[in-house]
């Protein structure tokens, strides 16, 4: 079975494209199960700041709407579901489980993206995927993602490597923190996503290893986690990768790492 449970939209302001091109691209390249998991509204971040990375909160409820109609409309030739990417920000887990609650969200998935603990003006100024390039990095970003995994909020970890993203090598640190995340995925039980967005941001920047890392599976499979490959599709076009879907598919068959293709919701 191909799936993917997380697909961006519009609405997020970095991802294209219409809720239904994304559909008949899912069903073009032979997806049978597809999520629609765009980055959640915080309804803590200042009324008057306008985030780049995620959706207004006034756009969540036809974000709802949408994907529901599209779930009728092709009903009988794809399974469509509703859920949100989102950080793991302790203070404000009781608001976020009140907004699953509120528009019936099927799913959640843990995005480490930013911290909590940043300037409440400019809640997302530190962004694991770009500042993390030194141990002080390394150490923010573990702040954040072990406590995440251990909450037990979401359905999976998106990208757990992403502070490989601009690292510049994977050295000891990176080594022992790999271990760390992997460890505590499995004594939690949760899975870990095998993100494929990483290999065009790779191939852009003429990295040989970026994310998702080899080396960072390579420990994964030592300490037995379970994985599931994600296209963070931020465009339709992104659902039709079959190539680097493939390549996914033979490196996780091929370490004999677990891998999952549908999620209990």
């Amino acid at each position: 079975m191909k799936t993917n449970y997380h697909t961006h939209t519009y609405r997020c302001k970095h991802a294209m494209g219409n809720d239904e091109r994304y559909v008949e691209a899912a069903v073009s390249a032979g997806i049978e199960i597809l999520g629609f998991s765009d980055h959640t509204p915080w309804p803590h971040f200042p009324a008057d700041y306008d985030s780049h990375v995620r959706m207004a909160p006034m756009y969540l409820p036809e974000y709802c709407q949408s994907v529901r109609r599209l779930r009728e409309k092709y009903k009988g030739q794809i399974q469509l579901h509703l859920g949100l990417e989102a950080e793991y920000f302790p203070r404000h887990m009781q608001e976020l489980m009140e907004l699953k609650e509120q528009y019936g969200i099927e799913y959640l998935i843990f995005g480490a993206h930013y911290d909590e603990y940043d300037d409440p003006r400019r809640p997302e100024r530190f962004y694991y995927g770009r500042d993390c390039t030194d141990l002080a990095g390394l150490q923010r970003y573990e702040q954040n993602i072990i406590p995440g995994i251990e909450a037990r909020f979401y359905a999976y970890v998106a990208h757990p490597d992403l502070f490989l993203r601009c690292y510049p090598y994977f050295d000891e640190h990176c080594a022992a923190l790999s271990r760390r995340i992997c460890e505590t995925a499995v004594r939690c039980g949760a899975v870990l996503e095998y993100n494929i967005s990483g290999f065009p941001f790779a191939r852009e920047h003429g990295r040989i290893d970026c994310f998702p890392h080899p080396d960072f599976w390579r420990i994964a499979k030592d300490c037995g986690v379970t994985a599931i490959i994600g296209y963070d599709a931020h465009s339709n076009t992104s659902l039709q990768d079959d190539a680097s879907y493939r390549y996914a598919v033979h490196f996780l068959d091929r370490l004999g790492i677990r891998r999952l293709e549908k999620i209990e919701l």
